[in-house]
């Protein structure tokens, strides 16, 4: 039995909340309503999130499991999700 993974990267928009791009990207790889998913601060606090792209530096990435995917966020606004 093979696993299936899919990944996808994107820029959330500037006035957008990395917290809540984050929620929509992971949404639409799994095909789950935003809703449905379970409360993003399960996994990571998100106003540490959202400090991490309002922050000075443009190198800091952070790495961590919600709603069955693994997701990356960098400072420069990128979002990976990586469906497991």
């Amino acid at each position: 039995m093979s696993a299936t993974h899919s990944e996808t990267q994107s820029k959330a928009s500037s006035g957008v909340a990395i917290s809540t791009a984050v929620a929509e990207r992971v949404s639409t790889a799994t095909d789950t309503p935003v809703l449905e998913l379970p409360p993003l601060q399960a996994a990571i606090d998100p106003d540490v999130l959202d400090a991490l792209v309002g922050g000075r530096t443009t190198t800091a990435s952070v790495t961590f499991r919600y709603a069955g995917c693994v997701v990356t966020v960098r400072a420069d606004r990128t979002i990976e999700v990586l469906t497991e």
